[in-house]
């Protein structure tokens, strides 16, 4: 059982890193992205952003967990969670640009039903894609 252990731990480092670099990359694009500014907001105590923000992250973070457990390569993997991280980036331009417009500045004034609501959207939409990803 050790020598199995010793044997896809690097696996297991390699799928691990690199999917913490797509992590990183999302949320740094992720928070570029959006008018407010997430963590700054969090760090005051703001409850709608803290859940937008973890609601758009675990909607990109189970489609790249089902993605690993299905390819057939880090970069094939890399592939795959890179359109699930285009997919949430398009989820909020969708939903601030083109049905609710104030929407960032709701989740600015605390309103919780307002991260809610984007956080939920995005974290179904992974479910979704989290589905079609999967041969």
């Amino acid at each position: 059982m050790f020598g199995y252990f010793t044997a896809v731990l690097p696996h297991f480092l390699a799928y691990f890193g690199a999917a913490l670099l797509l992590a990183a990359a999302f949320l740094a694009l992720y928070i570029q992205l959006t008018p407010h500014r997430e963590m700054a907001l969090i760090r005051a105590g703001n409850s709608a952003a803290a859940i937008q923000l973890t609601g758009t992250f675990l909607g990109f973070a189970l489609p790249v967990a089902v993605v690993i457990g299905n390819s057939v390569s880090i970069p094939d993997m890399l592939l795959w969670g890179a359109v699930a991280l285009v997919v949430q980036l398009l989820v909020f331009v969708i939903i601030a640009r083109l049905l609710f417009r104030g929407i960032s500045a709701r989740i600015e004034d605390g309103c919780a039903a307002s991260g809610i609501f984007v956080g939920g959207m995005g974290l179904g939409i992974g479910v979704l894609q989290a589905a079609c990803m999967v041969p």
